[in-house]
């Protein structure tokens, strides 16, 4: 395209010499833009949807999760109510053992209906013992409670019993009492010693329930042998050992009953597994003692704290498991106390305070700023110990 194209052309005889043609700026042209070949519509880009956005759902309130309880408590609970329930069992236990041995109703031995029993005794005659010297005294008894007694009055060891039974008649109860055995003097029984040996049926274990049981009576005379002993004098009393040089042994076990003694000077061995200890106006010798597992046992008497030819030490012991102490001694008495309770108190009229330890036990000579050779022990697992001062 010319580009003077619309600018007026001069002739070149109106020039003039020496005159100088104004110059004029060529006009713009406008461009046009080259032709674009047309794209087929397949290759065009698709045009971008609208985005469409889901239906908004209802807004939920998220649930927080359950806490975590602490599973501590409810073990504590558990164990707690678990020694609740073991300490009412043991106690339920002992319960109906007692009165199982007492005769009354256990838990076999309740009344059924239409049928009734009653209790039936059959006492035996006081049977005697000719010895010419005692030295020994053993009874053994399975269910029953034990009396020993020294009677001035009597020259000759005397037994008796009596047999207790529950049946639902006389004719029953008769054969029953067939099967209750009492041995007096046994076979094979050492001179100088008396044997007591009774036993009932079907005994079964201490906890099961018992319809029979037989009480057994000892009467003795005063005690004699050939020759009496010399008594020496203690640190703070004189004590009148007993009248032998060698004392009397007596040897008493029980499994369920009372045992009682009174008058009796001596070693005394007396062992109950269920049942009270009593033991009045006695001696106790080197070597005595006086053990229950359930039960109380009360001694009021004096201990013969002479001092043994081979100079050692005389030992005394009075224990319970489970129940108390009540012990009585001269106030002269002076032995080394040694006196401990596990679960309990311990009250003493004797001046202990110098031998208090800070747990409540005592340990030491009863008598300040002596030193004794005797040494009495009373233990306590469960239950209080009295210590009391006699005449």
């Amino acid at each position: 395209m010319n580009s003077d194209k619309g600018r007026p052309r001069r002739r070149p005889d109106d020039w003039d010499d020496g005159e100088e043609e104004e110059y004029m700026p060529p006009a713009p042209v406008r461009r046009r833009r080259p032709p674009v070949s047309p794209v087929p519509p397949s290759t065009y880009a698709p045009r971008p949807r609208p985005r469409q956005y889901a239906q908004e759902r209802p807004r939920v309130a998220r649930q927080q999760p359950p806490k975590r309880r602490s599973v501590w408590p409810w073990l504590l609970m558990g164990c707690a109510g678990g020694i609740v329930l073991l300490v009412l069992a043991a106690a339920a236990v002992v319960f109906f053992a007692l009165r199982s041995a007492t005769g009354t109703t256990g838990i076999n031995n309740l009344p059924l209906p239409g049928v009734t029993t009653s209790v039936y005794t059959q006492k035996s005659l006081p049977q005697q013992i000719p010895l010419s010297t005692l030295q020994q005294v053993q009874v053994h008894d399975q269910i029953g409670d034990v009396t020993i007694t020294v009677d001035p009055s009597t020259t000759t060891p005397t037994v008796a019993y009596v047999k207790k039974v529950k049946a639902t008649s006389s004719d029953a109860a008769n054969k029953e009492f067939n099967n209750i055995i009492v041995q007096v003097q046994p076979s094979g029984t050492s001179d100088g010693t008396l044997s007591v040996n009774a036993t009932v049926p079907n005994n079964g274990t201490l906890f099961s329930s018992h319809n029979d049981s037989v009480d057994v009576m000892v009467t003795l005379p005063p005690q004699s042998t050939s020759a009496p002993a010399t008594p020496t004098t203690g640190n703070i009393a004189t004590v009148t050992p007993s009248t032998a040089s060698t004392p009397l042994k007596l040897d008493v076990n029980v499994s369920i009953g009372n045992i009682s003694v009174t008058g009796l000077s001596g070693i005394l061995q007396i062992q109950d597994s269920i049942g009270n200890i009593s033991v009045q106006q006695a001696i106790l010798s080197d070597g005595s003692s006086l053990r229950t597992s359930s039960g109380n046992v009360t001694f009021k008497g004096s201990l013969d704290t002479t001092t043994l030819a081979s100079n050692s030490q005389s030992i005394y012991t009075i224990q319970s498991e489970t129940g108390n102490l009540d012990v009585t001694l001269p106030a002269d008495t002076n032995v080394i106390l040694d006196a401990y309770t596990n679960s309990g108190t311990i009250a003493s009229d004797f001046d202990v305070s110098k031998i208090k330890s800070s747990d409540g036990s005592l340990n030491g000579p009863l008598v300040s700023g002596t030193t004794p050779t005797a040494l009495l022990k009373l233990h306590v697992s469960t239950g209080n110990v009295y210590l009391r001062q006699g005449a």
